[in-house]
């Protein structure tokens, strides 16, 4: 698997300074399951950031605060990496939130060969999975916010270009397109964004903000 496209480095860079929400990090740490590049990019911000960190002035800790450190060590979860290509199983960071594999996700059907399933929203924002058939694609939309858009399985293409399992797309406001799946095998997507996307056409609007787009 070869991925082409990827976070900016201030993206991932907020990320291992823990800057991001819950949404943007969730599609995040999805990628970085699936990217060993990032990965790296992330554990260099992480160990600088620790440097850094062990330059300042000792402070006192309270009683028990080492104790309390442990236990949360002996609760965390470990990471798992992604399956190979062909018998795709859905990364750790993701696979917590949907209680189980792609496979056992209940999609909401659309319109027009698109699915949908709502993961959560926080504040302003949300995360959400998009299935589409072959030939299918969500209508001509900006954005009136930030949108972030990782390839689980499949592919799809827009005026930006082709993004197969494993790319990142970041949207803002100025790009408008069309995202549509390419041919073969369905194209799912883990999407967030932190504002309503705005839909040319009148019909699709309706049905986006029916579901919260």
């Amino acid at each position: 698997m070869t991925i082409l496209h990827h976070p900016g480095d201030e993206l991932l860079l907020s990320y291992a300074a823990g800057a991001t929400d819950e949404a943007m990090s969730l599609v995040l740490a999805t990628h970085l399951a699936l990217c060993p590049q990032c990965r790296r990019t992330v554990a260099e911000a992480e160990a600088a950031g620790g440097a850094i960190l062990e330059g300042d002035r000792p402070v006192l800790l309270s009683d028990g605060a080492l104790q309390s450190v442990l236990s949360r060590l002996d609760t965390a979860p470990t990471a798992k990496s992604a399956a190979p290509l062909g018998a795709f199983t859905a990364p750790e960071p993701l696979r917590s939130y949907l209680g189980g594999d792609l496979d056992s996700v209940k999609w909401t059907n659309l319109a027009g060969g698109i699915y949908f399933k709502p993961l959560f929203q926080r504040g302003k924002s949300r995360s959400y999975l998009i299935r589409s058939k072959a030939g299918c694609g969500v209508g001509w939309h900006t954005h009136h916010g930030e949108e972030l858009t990782l390839c689980l399985a499949g592919g799809y293409t827009d005026e930006t270009g082709q993004y197969a399992r494993g790319d990142l797309q970041s949207t803002t406001p100025d790009i408008l397109h069309r995202p549509v799946a390419d041919e073969g095998e369905d194209c799912i997507v883990l999407a967030m964004s932190d504002a309503r996307l705005k839909f040319s056409s009148p019909i699709v609007a309706l049905i986006g903000r029916w579901f919260g787009f």
